[in-house]
């Protein structure tokens, strides 16, 4: 009785403590911290502390990652949710262990349930980029048709990625217009050698491969966006055979170890009778 209640005590407390740091970690920081980081005017006064090579490019891995599932979450969030899920999985699968044996569970086992949930996060972050690079892929073909038409219509470069930027909905719209805007606040950045620096942080390769080929493509685009459009049009139909066919297999891949248990079972039948009447 002791051990479930200082079980109970310990885990009532930690999970106290971890909410509440959970919370503090999506709050914004306050606008002038901000606003100094992007000056460079915070931490310069003072000693600053070294990282580790490893530690740095560790967390810039990271950052990448958020950056191309979104953007939505910040890193010290995603490390909050981290140490959350490290501290959260093993009260949450030892506990009832705990309380219905009155023993305390070995520390390898609390060990290795604390790994497996600091890396439930990461899962669900892949899981996230994958899905935005996918809809990113789907939707370029309806981009690149948008930029033809808005080119043929005579206006400019600028104006038709601001239209295939409103037209297209999900995160290509977005990266668009944040290509854009990106042309508009640096100085000598031009549209393309700015979609070319976005295109590189999504990662989508067919994406990235499209705007470079524009940045190095002199006007007029009009015959190049169609051929292109073409092309990804036949890549994105290839690329939805192949979900088609995992999707059949998926689907049907739970019938084999039926048909195998069906084929045992007549076969035993079939021995049986052959036992009975022979």
């Amino acid at each position: 009785m002791n051990t479930t209640l200082l079980l109970s005590s310990v885990s009532l407390v930690i999970g106290g403590v971890l909410l509440v740091a959970h919370v503090l970690a999506g709050r914004r920081e306050p606008l002038a911290v901000r606003l100094a980081r992007v000056e460079g005017r915070l931490g310069t006064s003072g000693a600053t502390l070294q990282l580790p090579g490893w530690v740095v490019g560790w967390r810039e891995s990271y950052a990448r990652d958020l950056r191309r599932a979104g953007g939505e979450k910040t890193l010290r969030r995603f490390l909050a949710e981290k140490a959350l899920l490290a501290f959260a999985a093993p009260f949450v699968v030892l506990a009832p262990y705990a309380t219905a044996t009155a023993r305390m569970p070995s520390l390898a086992l609390v060990v290795l349930l604390a790994i497996g949930g600091s890396f439930v996060p990461d899962l669900l972050l892949r899981q996230q980029v994958k899905q935005r690079r996918e809809a990113i892929f789907l939707d370029l073909p309806e981009a690149i048709a948008v930029l033809s038409l808005s080119l043929g219509a005579g206006q400019s470069l600028r104006q038709a990625l601001e239209l295939a930027g409103r037209d297209c909905a999900g995160p290509l719209g977005a990266e668009l217009e944040r290509a854009l805007t990106l042309a508009r606040k640096e100085r000598g950045l031009s549209e393309r050698e700015a979609l070319v620096r976005v295109a590189r942080e999504t990662g989508e390769p067919t994406f990235t491969r499209f705007c470079e080929l524009l940045a190095v493509k002199e006007s007029p685009y009009l015959d190049f966006l169609r051929q292109q459009s073409r092309e990804a049009r036949a890549e994105q139909a290839r690329y939805l055979e192949r979900a088609a066919d995992r999707a059949y297999l998926a689907m049907h891949a739970p019938l084999a170890p039926l048909l195998a248990v069906l084929v045992l079972v007549l076969a035993y039948g079939f021995l049986r009778f052959l036992a009975h009447t022979v």
